[in-house]
């Protein structure tokens, strides 16, 4: 074998990459037989590097709970605009002079004034709160008034906005890690530069020992290596470019 380092561009390697590349190598490194890590610098840069991965894995989590956090307030918003525009064209029919249409009004603005203020409701409070209300609208004592109005739509849109926000909400991460507050980019810096003397160390050793642990070790790392090499050759793929200081 050859007793060189794979080259990669670490700093075009996105975030998420980059977990997956210190999983892989862990997985691997992890298959070495435990008679071999007997090297105390080595098994000191593996438990350092252990650490700093745990940190960074809640790194990437906490921005994954971030992003799901917003895409949750967006959903919000738009069944909070639905629920809206129901009260929006119900208002209009006090105006009617229809006295069939003044009377759906009427009936269903009583049902509808205790929901007035959903916006307010916790999540799944809200979430509750216009399946209840989307229940009633559709059941005979109000439905023949919903038709009157011709609100099937509204009541639809209501219906569909909360369906669209509760796998989202439902699905939220509640990992207590993400009560704690992570900079990625000192994480990921902080990690390659931990990495990064390792596979120097190993290339090291592998050349001045030629033990099986630093060729298996060595071999293992470019494999991966190349992989992920081989990743950022395809023209197709995005490029994130982090610093890695």
């Amino acid at each position: 074998m050859s007793l060189e380092l794979e080259s990669l561009r670490l700093p075009y390697l996105t975030n998420v990459e980059v977990g997956q590349l210190m999983v892989r190598h862990f997985t691997d490194l992890n298959t070495i037989d435990p008679l071999l890590r007997i090297d105390v610098p080595y098994n000191a840069y593996i438990t350092d590097m252990t650490a700093k991965m745990m940190n960074y894995q809640k790194g990437l989590l906490q921005a994954q709970k971030s992003a799901e956090t917003e895409l949750i307030a967006l959903a919000d918003a738009v069944r909070d605009k639905a629920v809206g525009a129901f009260g929006s064209a119900l208002k209009l029919y006090t105006k009617s002079d229809d006295s069939d249409e003044v009377e759906a009004c009427r009936c269903i603005s009583i049902l509808f004034g205790p929901f007035k203020k959903l916006n307010t409701l916790n999540y799944e409070a809200e979430t509750l709160a216009i399946d209840k209300l989307v229940v009633d609208l559709q059941s005979p004592t109000y439905s023949g008034y919903v038709t009157t109005l011709q609100m099937e739509r509204y009541v639809n849109r209501m219906n569909d906005a909360n369906n669209e926000f509760r796998p989202l909400f439902g699905g939220r991460m509640v990992d207590s890690a993400l009560t704690e507050s992570f900079d990625m980019k000192v994480l990921r810096t902080e990690l390659l530069r931990k990495y990064s003397d390792f596979v120097q160390y190993v290339l090291s050793m592998a050349k001045a020992t030629n033990l099986p642990l630093f060729l298996t070790s060595l071999d293992m790392l470019n494999t991966a290596r190349k992989y992920y090499n081989d990743q950022l050759a395809q023209p197709t793929k995005p490029k994130e470019e982090v610093p890695v200081g």
